[in-house]
């Protein structure tokens, strides 16, 4: 008889998730030039200054990330950037810088200073994409916004915004998140 009743509280609960569109296994995985994986939501910055990242605009208060807290960190590997990766410290005390981990990547194409290194998003190289070539890559995800400068899209817990210039067809940048910042109170 427990057996019986486990099996249905099991079959109850997958079915409200099922309902409220909670996903199971998907995830974004980040691939920078070929050699640095980073999986959203769960890769610490330690890992990305380990794999040669530098912090391009590093300053001495970022040696910690206060209490449900974020700080940013501007990803360079000599002359090229990789957009901007928001680490976020979930914790009720302050935690070291590298402890942080990943839970949004910004990639902006339009950097005048720098070019952008090769970054792939669970395989894809959104760079140069047009609307309808990112309409077919993100075919599996909800899509949530169509407006004439922006595609927004869900996929599972994440969320990826892609940015069109007004004189362009090509994307210009890509916010990808994991909804961390929903839950942190930012002092």
């Amino acid at each position: 008889m427990r057996n019986r009743k486990k099996w249905y509280l099991g079959f109850l609960l997958t079915g409200m998730l099922l309902l409220t569109g909670c996903s199971f296994g998907k995830k974004v995985v980040l691939t920078y030039d070929g050699s640095f994986e980073l999986e959203l939501g769960k890769t610490k910055v330690g890992a990305a200054l380990d794999a040669g990242f530098t912090d391009e605009l590093a300053y001495d208060a970022k040696s910690t990330i206060g209490s449900s807290s974020w700080e940013n960190f501007y990803a360079m590997k000599g002359d090229l950037t990789y957009g901007t990766m928001y680490a976020a410290n979930k914790s009720s005390s302050e935690v070291d810088f590298e402890e942080g981990k990943v839970f949004r990547v910004v990639i902006d194409y339009r950097d005048p200073d720098y070019a952008t290194g090769e970054i792939l998003i669970n395989g894809v190289n959104y760079e140069g994409y047009t609307r309808d070539q990112i309409k077919e890559a993100m075919s599996d995800a909800k899509m949530t916004l169509d407006g004439d400068t922006y595609l927004s899209y869900d996929y599972g817990k994440f969320e990826y915004t892609f940015a069109f210039d007004e004189d362009s067809e090509a994307v210009s940048s890509i916010s990808i998140d994991d909804g961390t910042d929903w839950e942190l109170v930012i002092r």
